[in-house]
């Protein structure tokens, strides 16, 4: 490499002992490495980066070599790179994924298929999605992405402050991948973690002030998306029972003349046979 002097024009040379490899050299002096392949009937020329980024001929005729495997198992070279910038933010209703091995093709199929079918909120994975998953992944392979990758998109979300969001994208991935292997739209899951990326989560200690309460009382109606859900919430905060306890009761147990609720625990209700 060393012995190949810049000319007036650029020049490429390719490496006899490894097909697709080529050495760029510029008229000023500066070398890179190109992968050469044919995609789709159209010749690509994939920079693998300087010469400098390589310990030697050896290293970049790897590189080339992985590229190659990429190829003979139906993945573009192009797909498997992470893009330079991040993303905005990416609507799955914007249109179907051509390529049936990309992200958001899976990301759409696994929210068709699995999430909306299976899911009472499907909004929440959706936007999950769309905010942190699919910008930091924008055009990938999704058979090309690895763990390390699955670490350094969850440690973004806990360096900006989100640890409990951290561990809901986890999982989420962990079901997005599993979905894909089912589909056969990836061989093998990056998600393997072996602990929560946020950390053990926390039970909130904070309470409503009483004029924190009585705003929230107040616009219950207006708060809440089902017609229902504001006398379940009121029921709540003037019983002062548990969710279960209340969804266990029954219409017997009201006395409405009395006006009263006789509160009856889980082992009274098996003792009556409810």
């Amino acid at each position: 490499m060393q012995s190949l002097k810049p000319g007036r024009r650029q020049r490429d040379v390719s490496d006899p002992e490894c097909r697709g490899l080529t050495l760029r050299i510029e008229p000023n002096g500066s070398k890179t490495w190109l992968f050469r392949y044919k995609w789709r009937k159209q010749t690509v020329r994939l920079s693998l980066g300087a010469v400098s980024e390589y310990n030697s001929l050896r290293h970049a005729r790897k590189a080339a070599g992985e590229h190659r495997g990429m190829i003979e198992r139906g993945i573009d070279p192009r797909a498997a790179r992470a893009p330079r910038r991040p993303a905005p933010s990416i609507a799955l209703a914007a249109g179907r994924p051509s390529s049936p091995n990309s992200i958001e093709f899976l990301a759409l199929e696994y929210l068709e298929r699995h999430v909306k079918p299976n899911r009472r909120h499907p909004a929440y994975v959706q936007r999950v999605l769309e905010h942190d998953v699919l910008p930091e992944w924008k055009g990938r392979d999704a058979r090309t992405i690895s763990p390390r990758e699955v670490v350094e998109l969850l440690d973004k979300i806990v360096a900006r402050g989100s640890r409990v969001m951290a561990n809901r994208t986890a999982g989420l991935l962990g079901q997005l991948f599993k979905f894909g292997i089912h589909r056969a739209i990836v061989d093998d899951s990056p998600v393997k973690l072996l602990y929560r990326p946020g950390g053990r989560e926390k039970p909130r200690e904070r309470a409503f002030s009483d004029e924190e309460l009585k705003a929230f009382l107040g616009n219950l109606d207006d708060a809440c998306r089902f017609q229902k859900l504001p006398h379940v919430l009121r029921l709540l905060l003037l019983t002062l029972q548990r969710r279960g306890e209340l969804a266990l009761a029954e219409w017997r147990e009201f006395d409405f003349k009395a006006r009263t609720w006789p509160f009856l625990t889980r082992t009274q209700r098996a003792a009556r046979g409810t």
